[in-house]
């Protein structure tokens, strides 16, 4: 290929891989192209050839392309464009409009589905079309097998193809250009360069041998200076025992995976719970994804005499039906028997047959069981990818091609379709099977791994590794250990003992102290009370409103409260009573319901349950800090679980404030909103928050989804104003996004990018266009009449930055579409009054969260849940600069109504009264 020229074929090869277009670009020659891809070209021959015929035969008049100008011709068939530098290929060219000269591109290719690379192609057809006839086509046509075609809309796609062009034209100018590094990916098992592109990456160690390991990663770790395998494998940190079983979402560690590789062992992070069964049945089925026909399905059922091997093939597509209906008699032979496959191909071809023949596949469905679930996250081989060919060839499963693989299965099946030659049918049919007896072979090595992984040397786990010490320094170990565990600060109670104890003792000990035990529970003795307030009688039933009869039974309530005055708080032990009052209908008596809220071991009252809640709310003080405080405060001992209880009882008292704060927040002219992670219980949740400067609410929910935004604001019309987060974009009401987060973000990267000078101008643009802006906010505020003059500059900056401009730097390219999408949302505060254009206030509504989240760590769902409500309460007094403490001791449920007083109200001593009636003494 001449160095000169770009053509699509390059172009296509620099989307998939930059190194590949380089080394077309340049001419190096390593092979012939994979055999999937002559046979690729072959289809497409004989499809060109059979669409043109057709073509030509309904159109008489076409003419030839001379390579000068395009008209006088309403089609042109297998033209040759040229335009400076780039040369395109094209099938048909079709003058679609009133003009002379205005083709569209149809191209004709060898596959059934239409890909990305496909539609790649026709879009740089259409870029050199353009500059022939001096206008780009709208949309042009892709022609697949079978007559199938597709209808690409062109008009706004070229700016995909800009970065790639001047790329590529930089190349061409330059004498040298550095070689591309080498980056593995899924484009390689068909590149002609492959075996190439692998040996120089072996010999480098490179990071992209790792089979999950995308671009985005290989940077990120070449920003910290890790550039090899071998030093990505110390990377890896064992994760720290947690004292509570958490659920740990499943993910796959790269590290983890290059030190199995470099210390060539088996990492656990999970042991295998495998329940094998004496019948065990292993499904592998072959297709062909681009015509989505399934083709051979095997099956191996092992027993405890052997294994059987079965086999189902069809000819054409339309034995599919036949062979999917064998196989379905075959495993319902089985009906309890699990059925074993590997990744997710086999779920997906029998989720398709299954709707394609209308057969009822639910049970088999349940039996199905992906055994990669044992692996991905949790076991990590010496290899390079989880696939079963490379664990296979580790723990010894043997193919009889060496080449065999899903791809080279392709190849075959197109073979035996063209020849009929019996040896490809064989070679199908033994991969399969061999497939087969590899994921029998790993299911027998899960077990083995289950049963030897403590004492087999090759294998290890990843959190706990396995300690080795020789005999003499087990003893050694064993008494260091003892005095390591002894030295705290209750030494004395923990006296060091080296003596080695038998097990068997130890449990008769558990045994005797478990015997001397005696469970009691601690009654807490209320003092003699300070105050005494007398309860006048209930006249009325609770249940049936029946005048009440007077009785001579009284009630009574010891209650340990706090009094707050002006100077301070003091602790004050008081005591309702009053007399009962008498229901006939019922034959119940009953006290006032001051007396009757308490339950039987409920004993403080809400003046002490406030103070408590506040310590924990408002000053972020862990429970036993608020617990050693009351302690030396106010000569009560409580435990965590009581302070839970009250944040739980002020929540419950508070849900009407709630609702007031959630009406008054949607009735208003904008919402601001943002998310924040925590984790509950090791699984990681998100607390939303919903303000507008002056009310505040929070809510909890399980994942990142925008459900619960979406609920809260579905008849809302107002303005919501929250970040960048793809989430809010589709909910129904205007929006404003945060500047404050668009100009950190460019900030950022202007500090990273220093020497990018397009990114730099980029960003000039910016500052000339919302600085202005800003001054006239700080100089006259959020108001319509001063910003509306600005609109005008708003649509001259996308004419001149944004709309139709092509760039090189990729930073450019990412923030003009980000310019694109939120064109909308970016400047909405120019059209209202009092709008903000940032973020910061449901940012600084939950910085209160973010702080108590690093203190805590981790929370649980149903405390949490009551913390928010009551975290939007106070945020909403603190808002409204008033008194938090001071409204939760007012008893007011609206915000608004409260009046925060500059004191707190003197609660008047209230003395015992002197009586001689020992019915009055007694309570």
């Amino acid at each position: 290929m001449s160095k000169n020229i770009i053509t699509s074929e390059v172009v296509v090869a620099y989307s998939q891989c930059p190194r590949k277009a380089y080394l077309l670009l340049y001419g190096e020659d390593f092979g012939d192209p994979h055999d999937y891809v002559h046979i690729i070209e072959e289809q497409k021959c004989a499809n060109k050839v059979q669409y043109l015929d057709n073509f030509k035969r309904e159109n008489p008049n076409i003419a030839n392309y001379d390579g000068t100008q395009l008209k006088n011709s309403k089609f042109f068939i297998e033209v040759l464009l040229k335009s400076d530098n780039l040369e395109a290929y094209c099938d048909v060219l079709t003058n679609v409009g009133d003009k002379q000269c205005s083709y569209e591109p149809t191209i004709i290719v060898g596959t059934y589905q239409f890909s990305q690379e496909q539609k790649l192609e026709l879009l740089f057809i259409s870029t050199v079309l353009g500059k022939i006839q001096g206008e780009t086509p709208v949309a042009g046509k892709i022609i697949g097998m079978e007559g199938r075609r597709l209808n690409v809309k062109l008009e706004n796609s070229y700016k995909i193809l800009t970065p790639y062009l001047n790329t590529l034209k930089e190349w061409m100018v330059k004498s040298a250009v550095e070689d591309p590094p080498v980056i593995l990916n899924k484009h390689c098992q068909i590149c002609q360069f492959q075996s190439f592109c692998k040996e120089k990456a072996k010999k480098e160690d490179n990071l992209s041998l790792l089979d999950r390991m995308s671009s985005k990663s290989i940077n990120r770790y070449n920003k910290k200076g890790i550039f090899t395998l071998h030093q990505l494998s110390y990377l890896f940190k064992p994760r720290r025992k947690r004292k509570r079983k958490t659920k740990v979402s499943v993910q796959h560690n790269l590290e983890l995976q290059a030190l199995a590789i470099r210390e060539k062992k088996i990492y656990l992070q999970e042991l295998p719970e495998l329940s094998r069964s004496p019948v065990e049945i292993f499904l592998d089925i072959e297709g062909l994804p681009d015509r989505c026909f399934y083709y051979l399905m095997g099956l191996l059922i092992s027993d405890e005499v052997g294994s059987s091997y079965y086999f189902f093939w069809a000819d054409t597509i339309n034995d599919e039906e036949k062979i999917w209906r064998q196989l379905l008699e075959k495993l319902n032979e089985y009906p309890q028997v699990t059925i074993y496959h590997y990744g997710s191909y086999e779920n997906k071809a029998i989720n398709e047959l299954s709707k394609r023949y209308s057969t009822d596949c639910d049970l088999i469905r349940k039996r199905l069981l992906n055994v990669n679930i044992y692996i991905y996250g949790k076991i990590y081989f010496p290899t390079f990818s989880n696939s079963l060919k490379a664990i296979g060839n580790f723990l010894g499963a043997s193919w009889t091609s060496p080449d065999a693989s899903g791809l080279q299965s392709i190849i075959w099946r197109h073979y035996w379709e063209c020849t009929q030659n019996l040896k490809y049918k064989q070679q199908l049919v033994a991969y399969n099977q061999e497939d087969c007896q590899a994921l029998n072979l790993l299911i027998h090595e899960l077990s083995q791994i289950e049963e030897i992984a403590e004492s087999c040397s090759n294998i290890d786990f990843a959190d706990q590794p396995k300690k080795y010490s020789t005999e003499s320094s087990k003893e050694v170990h064993r008494v260091f250990d003892i005095i390591t565990k002894s030295a705290h600060y209750d030494y004395d109670r923990n006296k060091i003992s080296f003596k080695e104890i038998d097990p068997k003792e130890n449990i008769e000990k558990d045994k005797n102290l478990s015997e001397r035990k005696v469970i009691k529970r601690h009654q807490k003795k209320i003092p003699k009370p300070q105050k005494l307030i007398e309860l006048q009688p209930i006249l009325t039933c609770p249940k049936h409103l029946n005048p009440l009869q007077e009785s001579n039974k009284l009630g009574s309530k010891r209650v340990i409260d706090l009094v707050f005055t002006r100077n301070g708080v003091r602790k004050s032990i008081i005591k309702y009573w009053g007399r009962k009052g008498y229901c006939p209908s019922c034959e119940q008596y009953y006290s006032h319901p001051n007396i009757s809220k308490f339950h039987r071991r409920q004993i403080y009252g809400d003046g002490f349950k406030v103070w408590s809640v506040y310590q924990r709310i408002a000053l972020r003080l862990p429970y036993k800090t608020i617990a050693k405080n009351i302690e030396d405060l106010f000569n009560e001992v409580i435990n965590h679980s009581t302070i839970v209880s009250f944040i739980k009882e002020l929540s419950d008292s508070y849900v009407e404030t709630e609702d007031i704060i959630i009406k008054k927040l949607l009735e208003s002219n904008f919402i601001n909103v943002d998310e924040t992670s925590i984790t509950i219980q090791g699984s990681e949740w998100y607390v939303w928050v919903f303000t507008n400067g002056k009310y505040v609410f929070f809510r909890l929910t399980e994942s990142r989804e925008t459900t619960i935004v979406h609920d809260l604001l579905s008849k809302y019309s107002g303005v919501l104003i929250s970040d960048f987060y793809s989430g809010y974009d589709s909910i129904n009401c205007r929006q404003q996004k945060c500047w404050v987060h668009l100009i950190r973000d460019l900030n950022d990267d202007l500090w990273k990018n220093p020497f990018d000078l397009e990114f730099e101008i980029f960003v000039l643009e910016i500052k000339n266009l919302i600085v202005p802006i800003m001054e006239t906010i700080d100089k006259f505020g959020l108001k319509k009449r001063n910003l509306k003059r600005f609109q005008k500059g708003v649509e001259n900056f996308y004419q001149r930055i944004i709309t139709n401009k092509s760039y090189i730097s990729e930073l450019v390219n990412r923030y003009q579409k980000r310019f694109i999408r939120y064109r909308e949302s970016l400047f909405t505060f120019l059209e209202y009054d009092e709008i903000p254009w940032h973020n910061n206030m449901a940012e600084n509504a939950i910085r209160h969260l973010a702080k108590q989240r690093e203190i805590s760590g981790s929370f649980f769902e149903s405390p949490t849940c009551n913390y928010l409500l009551i975290l939007g309460v106070m945020q909403t007094c603190k808002f409204q600069e008033k008194s938090f403490l001071k409204f939760l001791l007012s008893g007011e449920k609206d915000v608004d109504k409260f009046k925060s007083p500059k004191y707190f109200k003197k609660t008047k001593p209230v003395s015992l009264p002197k009586t001689n009636n020992q019915d009055l003494t007694s309570i």
